[in-house]
């Protein structure tokens, strides 16, 4: 992750541990929780890192936004950072959990 303006640079190795889907709109947001492997202490201004994946009504990801206590905040996902959270939702079927409901 890094702050805007690149400053605080970190990649993050991401455990994945829970996920909420909600509809709003036309669009399904995904809330992700999730624990930073690789660091011990957290940059300045980051206290509870996690994120938002954006998905459409098709389900195609749009995009995924760094949330820090629950909102968005100045941080960013490095390309690989994304690649995890990619590769997660990947085995995630949003559309029919949204059926279910």
């Amino acid at each position: 992750m890094y702050k805007y303006g690149f400053e605080n640079y970190f990649e993050g190795k991401l455990n994945i541990t829970s996920y909420d889907v909600i509809q709003v709109g036309p669009w399904i947001n995904v809330y992700i929780s999730f624990q930073i492997e690789n660091v011990e202490i957290l940059p300045e201004g980051l206290t509870e890192p996690s994120a938002l994946a954006v998905f459409d009504q098709e389900g195609e990801l749009q995009e995924i936004i760094a949330h820090d206590e629950g909102v968005d905040c100045e941080y960013k996902f490095t390309d690989k950072e994304k690649e995890q959270i990619t590769k997660y939702l990947s085995g995630v079927d949003v559309k029919q959990i949204l059926e279910k409901e």
